[in-house]
């Protein structure tokens, strides 16, 4: 084994660099700002309550997102010493595949259903980021699946659109 002068090549390299830091906190700025925007961009018109209405989604995604950001832009405000270096292993293909699963799960929320896009889509998702694990992604897609079916249609009782699918099985 060699020794480099180089403290990243060692240690730095197992944190994040501050080059994902600042990918991760521009998504979340962005998602702020969005975020501040939303009553304004959203048509909010409708007779349902703020739970039921079509502004929830949106804050609910977005809040998320800046969450998930705020570590990020903590570590690239604090961060003294640490690079900035793409981490060498290539293109990140498990993250491409799940964004463009992740672009199609709306419309295959219309398409099949809340539970069916649900269920396939985090399937998908836990298989393409730990394909060893197939049953426990069952499991988890399977139990995600339910909670927010309980959550969103059972209990909230939010009304989602009769799935594009189910028309054509039905031939209407």
């Amino acid at each position: 084994m060699s020794q480099t002068a180089d403290p990243d090549a060692t240690e730095g390299r197992s944190r994040p660099s501050r080059t994902s830091d600042l990918v991760a906190g521009v998504l979340g700025l962005a998602a702020a700002a969005l975020l501040v925007a939303a009553p304004q961009l959203v048509d909010r018109s409708g007779p349902d309550p703020f739970y039921k209405g079509p502004l929830i989604f949106p804050l609910i995604a977005l809040a998320i997102t800046v969450a998930g950001a705020l570590p990020a832009l903590v570590r690239l405000a604090t961060a003294a010493g640490r690079s900035w270096f793409i981490d060498g292993n290539g293109v990140p293909l498990r993250a491409i595949a799940l964004f463009a699963l992740a672009c199609f799960y709306a419309p295959a929320i219309a398409w099949a259903g809340l539970d069916a896009a649900t269920f396939v889509f985090m399937l998908g998702g836990l298989l393409i980021t730990n394909p060893r694990r197939p049953l426990r992604a069952l499991v988890t897609a399977g139990a995600a699946t339910v909670v927010l079916h309980l959550a969103f249609i059972s209990f909230l009782d939010i009304w989602f659109p009769e799935p594009t699918a189910w028309s054509w099985l039905s031939g209407d």
